[in-house]
């Protein structure tokens, strides 16, 4: 009679959630004793479904919720929906939608393999969210906002913008450029040199395209972008940190405003696409 060992990893859809059990149990090559695995098998899982039901889970994120790490509601009372990296004070502590805080979530999967003993690609775990997350509480709420709106909130999060000049040659040349003030979805003013490449390609093209993106949501804008060298506009913009690069402050020679206005769209947000004029 032979006996093996092996780890099986079972994940059992009730109820729209993920259930992942890891059971050390002997298999048995012949009937009667597998037959005995069964139903040993049956009551274990069935005695983790129990417990399962009973844990309670954070609703935006998926985290198992204990007294330590629930979130604080507007009264500073103990949430019992979110998890404190979710939930602060009566708020979301990010602006994410449900792709989003997948792609977020999947950056940690070397840390979920490790505290769990799976073995799961990134991509396996996002399969996972996206079948999971859809019966929190936090993503069953339809989302009623306009596309717009929804790529307005992406753009707010965004640090860094993509910015495109077309060159003498007539070549489009794309720079990541940290972002500076914004208004809507599709008008964004960053600073730069008067010298610069960049600003030199908008003196003889306005045309211009300019794409931000997070987390898989993205937006990209075709547009025009103006040289800003008025003195009042300038000062307005100035950010501390731009001090790094224009030691004279606003009235800086060498600094200038590129003002860039977006006037169509082209955008995918939590799963949905759309071109648009703006």
């Amino acid at each position: 009679m032979i006996m093996r060992c092996c780890r099986l990893s079972l994940t059992l859809y009730l109820k729209g959630y993920v259930y992942s059990l890891h059971l050390q149990e002997a298999l048995y090559s012949c009937g009667p004793r597998f037959c005995y695995f069964n139903n040993k098998l049956f009551r274990i899982v069935r005695a983790n479904r129990k417990l399962y039901m009973e844990q309670k889970f954070c609703q935006s994120c998926g985290m198992p919720l204990t007294d330590e790490n629930k979130g604080t509601n507007a009264d500073n009372s103990r949430s019992e929906d979110y998890c404190m990296y979710c939930y602060k004070e009566g708020k979301f502590t990010q602006d994410f939608n449900m792709n989003q805080m997948i792609e977020f979530c999947a950056q940690f999967t070397d840390q979920m393999n490790q505290a769990n003993g799976w073995n799961l690609t990134p991509e396996q775990a996002k399969e996972q969210m996206r079948q999971f997350f859809p019966h929190l509480k936090r993503w069953k709420q339809k989302d009623e906002r306009t596309l717009v709106e929804k790529a307005t909130a992406l753009l707010a999060q965004c640090q860094e913008v993509t910015l495109a000049s077309v060159n003498a040659d007539g070549f489009p040349r794309p720079v990541p450029m940290s972002k500076g003030s914004t208004a809507g979805c599709n008008e964004v003013w960053v600073a730069t040199g008067a010298d610069s490449v960049k600003t030199s390609d908008f003196g003889l093209n306005p045309k211009a395209g300019l794409c931000y993106s997070l987390h898989g949501d993205s937006v990209a804008l075709r547009g025009t972008v103006e040289i800003v060298t008025d003195d009042r506009i300038r000062k307005e913009m100035w950010q501390d940190w731009y001090i790094n690069h224009f030691p004279g402050g606003p009235a800086d020679p060498n600094y200038v405003l590129l003002h860039f206005v977006g006037t169509e769209a082209t955008v995918w947000i939590n799963g949905e696409f759309a071109h648009e004029t703006i």
